[in-house]
């Protein structure tokens, strides 16, 4: 029961905040979705390596800190987009739900395979699954 997300990318648009990276899926697949918490994003930005606090973050993309961590973790502002993609492999596939807040998305996962059904709620996620090399990709509004 775990949707972990690993940024790989950021990329500072002029009114949004593009991040990319991976998602792992273990242990048990909940009925009716598994929790993701875009708000683990923000433990992951690095400068060098190193974690970095919001007021690095701000001089890099040239933003207020209060603005860029609400636009990451306020329900109003949580991602405006957001989506995962397998690449290659298997032919699951993952539906996002919004949340009431950016910490409480659902990820829905489907097997193409056997007519698209819905992973069996309480049990293992398919080993097609937690192999799948899945994508993300979300939008954040950048705060000026």
């Amino acid at each position: 029961m775990a949707v972990t997300l690993t940024l790989t990318d950021v990329d500072p648009g002029e009114t949004q905040i593009y991040v990319f990276g991976t998602v792992t899926l273990s242990g048990n697949y909940p009925t009716g979705g598994d929790a993701v918490d875009w708000t683990q994003l923000v433990r992951q930005l690095s400068v060098r390596g190193d974690a970095v606090d919001w007021t690095q973050l701000v001089r890099q993309l040239s933003v207020r800190g209060d603005a860029v961590e609400s636009s990451m973790t306020d329900p109003a502002y949580g991602p405006i987009q957001a989506s995962f993609t397998v690449q290659g492999g298997t032919p699951n596939q993952y539906q996002m739900q919004q949340g009431a807040a950016a910490n409480n998305w659902k990820m829905r996962g489907y097997s193409t395979g056997s007519a698209g059904a819905e992973f069996t709620g309480g049990a293992a996620y398919p080993s097609s699954a937690t192999t799948d090399t899945i994508t993300f990709s979300a939008q954040f509004r950048k705060m000026t």
